[in-house]
């Protein structure tokens, strides 16, 4: 039963929220429709989420100024399921701190399974056994008060960049492929076209590798994937 799990749509197609909301209730999940983001806004009780999925063009705010929003508030699953399907529009989502991005139509069996996949994968990043304090020379990780720390100096991450830092660290010197990203980030397998991996790495590295004073580097390697490790005096 999913009945204690709460699904929060934001749609302004009436007629599609209604029936994606008929069709999620029937797995027994809580739904609740929003019909522009400024509705969702007023009532939201981010405690109460267990994920968001959400249109890009709306009237009022569209999605991807709705999502910078939430992110301030809500560390949850985030889901934009849209028509927009420009890869411009993808990695923007993306980087802006969404779980998965869905383009319309799509057929309600896929998206419960993207919904299920996503949600599931939350709650393994949280309840994963190992240590989930990682102490490096000059680097402090710990998942659980969501901190990171460089060279003393605190740093603030997205909770979902945190998590896949925290899985790249967790797993140093060792070249993760994309499908290892895949199945520890979005609980599925890499399909050899989704970008989601990607745009994650890219925001990541983008702000942590430019950190003052790092001594550490994501790193991509060619066909392989990519690889958390010290940073030598050559990749300076």
């Amino acid at each position: 039963m999913n009945a204690h799990q709460h699904i929060v749509i934001i749609e302004d197609d009436i007629m599609l929220a209604d029936l994606t909301q008929s069709f999620l209730q029937q797995h027994n999940y809580l739904v609740t429709v929003y019909n522009t983001a400024n509705a969702f806004l007023s009532q939201a009780d981010y405690n109460k989420i267990d994920i968001i999925v959400c249109d890009i063009n709306m009237p009022e705010m569209n999605g991807f100024e709705l999502c910078k929003r939430v992110r301030d508030n809500y560390s949850g699953p985030f889901i934009f399921l849209t028509a927009r399907k420009d890869d411009v529009d993808q990695i923007q989502g993306l980087e802006l701190g969404a779980d998965d991005y869905i383009n319309k139509p799509v057929k309600p069996p896929l998206l419960l399974a993207r919904i299920r996949a996503s949600i599931k994968t939350k709650e393994r990043l949280i309840n994963k056994t190992p240590s989930k304090c990682i102490e490096l020379t000059n680097l402090i990780i710990d998942k659980d008060a969501r901190l990171l720390e460089v060279n003393n100096q605190p740093v603030t991450l997205t909770s979902d960049d945190l998590d896949l830092l925290w899985f790249l660290i967790f797993n140093k010197d060792k070249t993760l492929s994309r499908d290892d990203l895949f199945m520890e980030m979005m609980g599925r397998t890499y399909d050899g076209q989704d970008r989601v991996i990607d745009s994650r790495i890219s925001r990541l590295r983008k702000k942590f590798n430019n950190l003052k004073d790092n001594p550490y580097e994501i790193k991509t390697v060619w066909r392989l994937g990519y690889v958390f490790s010290a940073r030598t005096i050559n990749n300076e």
